[in-house]
């Protein structure tokens, strides 16, 4: 009987099939090596992240709206491979902050944002870029100084303003809104700083005149005078005096009070304030001095 020969198309189909076959089944060997194989960490893997450092509870779990309170943060991965860049209370970054070992940090609160009463998450931020943060209710900030409480009020009333109680001076308003944060720090109106301008009519220069207001703050035995350059000195709540016409030698034009202190990275310190007139929340001081008024310049009085 002849033999049948296989023609060549189906030669060649064969062999292909034969081809397909083998590496199938490198293909199948290699995926089947490597699903015992851990995965490699990336930079930036927030699944990474998860297997490096976590962030649990705070403590103490409350303080000062201001700001200021010592904290310990418990966790763990603090030492690992990527350091601890950066800790932060809701968006703002810890007034400092010191890694005491691999499963505690301890730091130092800033203000709350916007002065907000309530709770915020703490974020541990690697060098690498990778996050961990904390419950949502980690850290509660609450009014328990006097500072908060002047700066609560700042914060309520500096674009709706306390007409009730205050009302407004039309020309400018800026000496009436500092001093209304002064009372809610803890002052005391007497007869030489008053204010009854939205029942009777009645006040005194110290209370809305720039130079009047400069004298009594520097005449108060719990103020002191800073220079422009003096801060280092400054803290939040303090009161910043501005000159914006420094050559006509007319005196104090503006006020406002210190809502924020940077430290900057090249050794700088900038100052935000919180005030009326041009009504603000962080209104930048330095540009205030160079951009909005050219030339001007300003002093400050740090309270006790």
């Amino acid at each position: 009987m002849p033999l049948r020969m296989k023609s060549p198309a189906s030669l060649f189909a064969g062999i292909v099939a034969v081809a397909a076959l083998a590496l199938s089944g490198c293909a199948a060997d290699t995926s089947s090596s490597d699903a015992g194989t851990p995965r490699e960490v990336q930079a930036g893997d927030s699944a990474a992240a998860a297997e490096i450092v976590s962030v649990g509870a705070v403590s103490p779990a409350s303080g000062a709206l201001s700001g200021g309170t010592a904290v310990t943060i418990a966790g763990a991965g603090f030492e690992g491979a990527s350091s601890v860049a950066a800790v932060a209370f809701g968006t703002e970054p810890a007034a400092s902050f010191e890694v005491v070992d691999d499963a505690t940090i301890s730091a130092v609160t800033p203000a709350s944002f916007n002065f907000v009463v309530g709770a915020v998450s703490v974020t541990v931020t690697l060098a690498d870029g990778s996050q961990q943060t904390s419950a949502a209710d980690a850290f509660g900030y609450e009014i328990l100084t006097p500072v908060d409480s002047q700066m609560s009020y700042a914060f309520t009333y500096w674009s709706d303003y306390n007409l009730a109680e205050w009302g407004e001076f039309p020309d400018n308003d800026c000496g009436n809104f500092v001093n209304q944060t002064m009372l809610a720090r803890g002052w005391t109106q007497n007869a030489d700083w008053y204010s009854d301008y939205a029942t009777t009519g009645d006040y005194n220069y110290s209370w809305i005149r720039g130079n009047p207001m400069d004298d009594y703050y520097a005449s108060r035995d719990d103020t002191t005078r800073y220079e422009f350059t003096d801060r280092s000195q400054l803290k939040i709540g303090d009161v910043v005096m501005i000159d914006w016409d420094p050559q006509n030698d007319n005196g104090v034009d503006h006020t406002q009070v210190i809502s924020k202190i940077t430290h900057n990275a090249d050794g700088s310190i900038s100052i935000a304030m919180v005030g009326h007139t041009l009504d603000s929340t962080y209104r930048d001081l330095d540009t205030a001095v160079t951009v909005e008024k050219p030339g001007g310049t300003a002093h400050f009085y740090s309270i006790a």
